[in-house]
């Protein structure tokens, strides 16, 4: 079991669940804020470090794991580096540790914290909200758009997974750490579907409601050479996690000399079957 020292207080931001389906409202410009519709509210809960946790959580269990794996990327500002080096390091990553037959990368997102470095790489701020990226139906609707025709249907003829590879590249990732739920502590009714609004079309992600009974980690300290995975969909029903919910939050208790952070996320589809 966790000890105290490995556990922090801090708000995490749910959704209020409402006869209304929420919206997200998606900046066009990827350094400014999203709009969300409908109430959020803040509960202090205990956030339990992942290094402390005995067996090491893993991507079929809690939903989330914590991997290390050296990366010969120098610069994550450079988005064709990222697509040259580090997209083949994901997929090698990801048949490792999951065994899967084929590996699609989506895309990635590098997420900054400061506001005036965010507006000048013109990347996206960390989600303060806590969500998971797929639902029941946006994910075998992804796996339709994203892949060719013969791809998607090998996917979707057997069992395949979505899953998020999350990477601090910055000095650190403490004074924003990403809030992982075990799988295990969740229930479907944790979820709420919610429309993603683009200009151009609607997706939808899960966003979450809070409930006492929830078990929620971080991972102190993390690397430049250590990643997360983290379960977003699974199509599997055999009792395995299928979903995974995080989202940042603020660490108080972060000394103030703590760099802002930075990180990648990279979205992936795994075919098993």
């Amino acid at each position: 079991m966790p000890t105290a020292a490995g556990i922090m207080n801090a708000p995490l931001n749910f959704f209020v669940a409402s006869p209304e389906k929420p919206q997200v409202l998606m900046a066009v410009t990827k350094a400014e804020t999203n709009v969300r519709t409908g109430e959020f509210r803040h509960y202090d809960v205990p956030i339990v470090d992942a290094r402390s946790l005995e067996p090491a959580p893993s991507l079929d269990r809690e939903g989330f794991e914590l991997v290390r794996r050296p990366t010969a990327m120098t610069d994550f500002y450079d988005a064709d580096a990222i697509e040259r080096i580090y997209y083949p390091e994901v997929i090698q990553l990801l048949q490792d540790q999951t065994g899967a037959r084929e590996v699609h990368i989506f895309d990635h997102t590098i997420r900054v914290q400061d506001d005036g470095k965010r507006r000048e790489k013109k990347m996206r701020p960390p989600v303060p909200v806590i969500h998971n990226d797929y639902t029941e139906a946006s994910a075998p609707i992804r796996i339709g758009v994203e892949l060719a025709t013969d791809a998607a249907a090998r996917f979707l003829a057997g069992r395949y997974a979505m899953v998020n590879v999350w990477r601090s590249f910055g000095g650190s990732a403490m004074r924003a750490p990403l809030a992982i739920a075990d799988a295990q502590s969740l229930t479907k009714d944790d979820f709420v579907a919610t429309d993603l609004v683009y200009e151009d079309r609607t997706g939808e992600i899960y966003q979450n409601v809070y409930r006492p009974g929830q078990r929620w980690h971080y991972v102190s300290d993390m690397q430049r050479d250590e990643a997360v995975l983290l379960k977003c969909f699974d199509s599997a029903t055999d009792g395995r996690a299928r979903y995974t919910a995080h989202g940042a939050f603020i660490n108080t208790a972060a000394d103030p000399t703590t760099p802002a952070r930075e990180s990648i996320e990279v979205r992936a589809a795994l075919s098993f079957d």
